[in-house]
């Protein structure tokens, strides 16, 4: 098993990046890009312990990867954490922690920490999602500069 642990600050509050992840428009926007999950797109439910479900990962939102399974296993609001069981294709175990945690009133720091098996592919599979988690902080710092800055949305900027 390897881990994968990247953390990035974002300049608005603890309680709005919260509000963000558990909104799967959030997941999808911050994938958008690399990949996407077509199942997803119009739910406004936010994410619940216990929801399971299987889809097809679509690479670049045009090439089926593999059907992958996500299984939502802890939501807990006052430790900012969400907790998922994934695997899918080589992947064998994903154990993905998503964690927000508040700096000061109008900073916090947005944490992934990925727990993967894939067999003798691991190694590889923890190369490529370090740069996939790269890549959605990027997009996290992105979203908070348009939509969640403490003053509000930054639309006109």
């Amino acid at each position: 098993m390897r881990t994968v642990c990247l953390r990035t600050e974002l300049p608005t509050s603890a309680d709005r990046v919260w509000r963000a992840m558990l909104a799967p428009a959030t997941f999808l926007y911050v994938c958008r890009g690399l990949f996407g999950i077509p199942m997803l797109a119009g739910r406004v439910e936010p994410l619940r312990a216990g929801e399971r479900g299987t889809a097809w990962l679509w690479v670049f939102h045009v090439l089926p990867l593999y059907r992958h399974t996500i299984e939502v296993i802890d939501v807990d609001e006052a430790a900012g954490t969400i907790r998922t069981h994934e695997h899918g294709g080589v992947v064998k175990t994903w154990n993905h922690t998503l964690s927000v945690e508040p700096l000061t009133e109008d900073r916090c720091r947005y944490t992934d920490t990925i727990e993967i098996e894939a067999g003798p592919a691991t190694a590889v599979v923890a190369v490529v999602a370090s740069g996939i988690f790269r890549y959605r902080q990027r997009r996290w710092r992105r979203l908070v500069r348009r939509h969640l800055l403490p003053e509000g949305t930054a639309y006109g900027s």
